[in-house]
């Protein structure tokens, strides 16, 4: 394992750590939202956010994993000092657009969700690093994905895709740790 490696992977257990410990929805809502930087929204099973969660605009990490989300506003965008998203385990088909003008975004999770395609405005999330997309039906990863300078692991795991896909991806990607299950040759 080289040490860049390593450094990442302190990197992710150190957000994790922080994150684990974000406050949960209950108690935000009795705090000034301009001090709550990590959020835990996860389990709430909201079909929709509420309009309260927008109060919250210096947040650095938010988890709305475990709902049953399928889409986000478009005034998503106000949450620009966000680093880290968690929106695994919901219902989205379609990739959520307004998350794609998250600049600093650095990490993202939409593991587990239903999603069929990436828009060729993930290229726009220019800081970020880790993206799983775990378990979910893509048949369409466009040409986006190609373009993020940062990114340093992708989870495709669970994900269908052929060998000529494969080796495309892998040659394309050389700087990032791909995390990608033996390719199905059916699909070529």
């Amino acid at each position: 394992m080289s040490m860049r490696t390593i450094v990442f992977l302190c990197y992710l257990w150190t957000f994790s750590l922080v994150f684990s410990q974000g406050m949960k929805w209950e108690e935000a809502l009795k705090q000034d939202p301009k001090n709550v930087i990590s959020l835990d929204c996860s389990g709430q099973k909201w079909d929709s956010l509420p309009l309260e969660i927008f109060r919250f605009t210096n947040l650095k990490e938010l988890n709305l994993s475990k709902n049953k989300l399928s889409q986000i506003p478009a005034h998503f965008n106000s949450f620009q000092a966000i680093e880290k998203l968690d929106l695994s385990r919901n219902k989205f088909e379609i990739f959520p657009l307004s998350v794609c003008t998250l600049s600093n975004l650095k990490i993202l999770q939409l593991d587990r969700n239903k999603l069929t395609r990436l828009p060729e405005q993930i290229a726009s999330l220019q800081a970020l690093e880790y993206l799983d997309l775990y378990a979910n039906t893509i048949e369409h990863f466009g040409e986006g994905i190609f373009t993020l300078p940062k990114l340093q692991k992708l989870n495709i795991e669970g994900t269908m895709y052929g060998t000529v896909f494969a080796k495309q991806l892998l040659s394309r990607l050389p700087n990032t740790k791909v995390l990608i299950d033996p390719p199905c040759k059916c699909l070529d």
